[in-house]
């Protein structure tokens, strides 16, 4: 098992891979060397061993640093994946006996022919296993130089990302920001109630021995616990129902879309939004669906397929191009930028490494695509422009560029929101959910009318 977790880890950490890929091909594909599939408890060891290593990343660095005189940026990358699943596991996995992690550690080490750094991995990880784990934790801490520091060592994250949450939402929210990376938060899915009623998928999930609760905010949404693979609940072929978190449900919710409404979907893939606007249309009007890569496009004819959805389209092209042959003809437009992703660290937790990056450099592509998007709009049409990020770069400070440049007005989402959403902002037209402070992801949305008086 700790071989596939290296494999898991060191993909994501040392080779850029994406965590849900790289577990989906090695843990829910893989087989044991006789063909036996993963156990439900074997994956859940891999799923624990693997993305508690990458979210913890820099604090485990920390910690191991304590006790190496290399630094940890300095080692080897298997002995630095090494190092990490094992200090993760003599801090967060009690279950495990302190001596069978520094065995297979070192076992582990020679695996990937490292023997003469064996001895190295061996005595860091007794080194740290004979010390007490609060204590640790203060230790890895306190070295830290500044409170951003101290932030980033904690909750594990880059000291420029903790900077921006102290700086925007200040430090008590921001604290919450990062904590809640870690919640252990269920599972949210949408009933496509062209497919089937709430109650319809509320009462098969429970037969089959899913715990289901209403979710917070939507009255199509349930949240769900206690099952295996999503694929393998009742109702997930037969199309009842997508997986999408709450916050993700919000642009379309805000939008206003009507039956026999002309929606436009500029950036779709993997389609929850596409869908979403497919079951508000309730079999009248249409939604084009677009996207700029084939790759996107499968995974949104997969999901139209599965949820039978006839009355979508989907075509290929890249939203940062005006199309003239649907100026002035969408009643709604979606447009779900690219984004830094902040705001879904939760669930993505290899983000947190490079988001700041991203933060940076997209706002440019994101008003690019906002332009196309407009230009599609009719007038008095609506525009949904929304991130999955809470940084004010690329939410508040692109919402303001889209109004100050294009022919569109921002307008109040307060008549579409539950009251426990509605604030100063709402009426704004923008709505930012911070994870930490609402039950469900990061994310961003903002509505427009298009205006051209």
């Amino acid at each position: 098992m700790r071989t596939i977790a290296f494999d898991i880890i060191y993909g994501v950490m040392e080779q850029g891979e994406h965590s849900d890929e790289r577990f989906h091909l090695l843990a829910e594909q893989g087989r044991h060397t006789d063909g036996r599939a993963f156990t439900r408890q074997e994956k859940s060891f891999l799923r624990r061993l693997s993305y508690g290593t990458i979210e913890r990343a820099l604090f485990l660095d920390a910690v191991i640093e304590l006790f190496s005189q290399i630094p940890v940026v300095k080692m080897k990358p298997a002995i630095r994946t090494i190092l990490r699943m094992g200090t993760y596991e003599l801090l967060f996995m009690d279950a495990v006996p302190e001596s069978a992690t520094c065995n297979e550690m070192v076992k582990l080490a020679r695996k990937k022919r490292w023997d003469s750094l064996s001895g190295f991995v061996n005595g860091v990880l007794r080194s740290i296993a004979r010390e007490e784990k609060q204590t640790l934790r203060g230790k890895a801490c306190q070295k830290a130089s500044s409170p951003d520091r101290r932030l980033s060592v904690r909750y594990s994250v880059p000291e420029e990302l903790a900077h921006m949450l102290v700086q925007s939402y200040g430090k008590k929210t921001a604290e919450k920001i990062l904590a809640s990376f870690y919640d252990d938060r269920p599972v949210t899915i949408r009933v496509q109630t062209m497919n089937a009623s709430v109650e319809q998928v509320r009462e098969e999930l429970a037969q089959a021995g899913v715990c289901v609760t209403d979710g917070v905010y939507m009255d199509t949404s349930l949240a769900i616990r206690d099952f295996d693979r999503i694929e393998s609940l009742p109702g997930f072929a037969e199309g009842h129902f997508v997986v999408q978190d709450e916050s993700s449900m919000l642009p379309v919710l805000v939008s206003g879309i009507r039956p026999g409404d002309t929606v436009l979907d500029v950036c779709a893939s993997p389609g929850g939004k596409t869908f979403h606007a497919a079951d508000l249309l309730k079999g009248g009007g249409t939604v084009l669906a677009r996207d700029v890569s084939q790759k996107k496009l499968r995974r949104l004819r997969e999901n139209a397929e599965r949820l039978r959805t006839g009355h979508v389209t989907i075509e290929q092209w890249d939203a940062t191009e005006i199309d003239e042959t649907w100026n002035g003809r969408a009643d709604v437009v979606l447009a779900d930028v690219p984004c830094s992703g902040i705001g879904v660290i939760g669930r993505k937790p290899e983000i947190r490494y490079h988001a700041m990056e991203y933060a940076k450099e997209l706002p440019e592509l994101q008003k690019k695509i906002a332009a196309g998007a407009a230009a599609a709009l009719r007038p008095g049409g609506t525009m949904v422009y929304s991130t999955c990020t809470i940084h004010p770069r690329e939410n508040e400070e692109v919402a303001e560029w889209i109004e100050r440049h294009l022919p569109l007005k921002r307008v109040s989402l307060d008549a579409y929101l539950p009251a426990t959403l509605q604030n100063g902002m709402t009426a704004r037209g923008m709505i930012q959910i911070l994870p930490g402070l609402q039950a469900c992801d990061g994310f961003f949305a903002a509505r427009f009318v298009r205006d051209d008086s």
